[in-house]
């Protein structure tokens, strides 16, 4: 791959952190921040994340812990809105979040789709939508999700649902998350004839900086992609199944994701480095994009 210059570099990562709790069966936010700051990465989408969810995780506000623990901004969404246990106390919340070291321009959470019929499943899915901008002005459409753990067909509307909020998106945009199924499923047939890429399927590997890996790079990631069985994800102690994924759409170059080792969640966490060549000065942009832009909700 040769990427044109001037360009920038988007290092962005996936990870289902299961509200902070590892295999001890304790959740501890602090061991979770650490792992994530290990992936180096300035664009990072999560799932399964609490904000005051309840006595499993303290009630703390997971988003805005993490958040302070990293250093980054943060946005989040909940797919799983509860009324609080006593008056007055904050609703109870569980879904997206996205931490990053750029500036979160907008942001909001699309609640996905039913089959019609279906009976709905015991816990909503969603897709928070957040568009960031680089220091350089650039700016990167990013979706976070976490697709139906038990339902093929559910799974299948879920992702209609991501096409219909989607498809209007101009630009370089990564969608990322917890989709549970593997990318060659059938129900994720539809991003692929969309125009979204696998970024495992689609990693240029033959030039231009800085997506060309050096050789100590380039064993390096061949070597985790043979410990985790090919860039499975899960489960984490012996992973079986690459069902956490990275896809881009638009004028956007990839290099070979990357399998972290194996931390306190159930899912591995996945990185992958992105470029995309100049745009548009945002003042330039802006009065093109504004009704397409997400709402600002949440946390920032």
């Amino acid at each position: 791959m040769r990427c044109r210059t001037p360009l920038t570099t988007w290092r962005v990562a996936t990870f289902n952190i299961r509200h902070g709790q590892g295999p001890d069966s304790r959740v501890d936010l602090a061991r979770t921040a650490r792992e994530i700051r290990q992936l180096d990465a300035d664009v990072i989408g999560l799932q399964e994340v609490d904000q005051g969810f309840g006595p499993r995780s303290a009630h703390e506000d997971q988003p805005a812990r993490l958040a302070a623990m990293l250093g980054m901004r943060v946005c989040f969404g909940a797919a799983l809105d509860l009324p609080p246990p006593l008056a007055g106390a904050p609703r109870r919340r569980y879904g997206l979040a996205l931490l990053t070291r750029h500036t979160i321009l907008a942001h909001t959470l699309h609640l996905l789709p039913v089959p019609p019929d279906d009976a709905p499943p015991p816990e909503p899915r969603g897709m928070l939508h957040a568009r960031v901008r680089c220091a350089g002005g650039q700016e990167l459409d990013v979706l976070v999700t976490h697709l139906d753990n038990a339902s093929t067909m559910h799974r299948t509307a879920q992702v209609q649902g991501i096409l219909r909020r989607t498809r209007d998106l101009e630009g370089p945009a990564v969608l990322m998350g917890d989709m549970n199924a593997g990318p060659t499923a059938p129900e994720l047939a539809a991003l692929a004839t969309a125009g979204w890429r696998d970024t495992a399927c689609n990693a240029s590997r033959d030039g231009g900086d800085p997506l060309r890996p050096s050789l100590s790079q380039r064993i390096g990631a061949a070597m985790a992609w043979l410990r985790t069985r090919g860039g499975a994800t899960h489960p984490a102690r012996f992973p079986l199944r690459r069902i956490d994924s990275l896809w881009i759409s638009g004028d956007i170059e990839n290099g070979p994701p990357v399998v972290a080792p194996r931390g306190a969640s159930d899912h591995r966490p996945v990185s992958v480095t992105l470029c995309t060549p100049p745009t548009d000065t945002p003042g330039d942009r802006s009065g093109n994009r504004a009704d397409r832009r997400p709402q600002r909700d949440g946390l920032d």
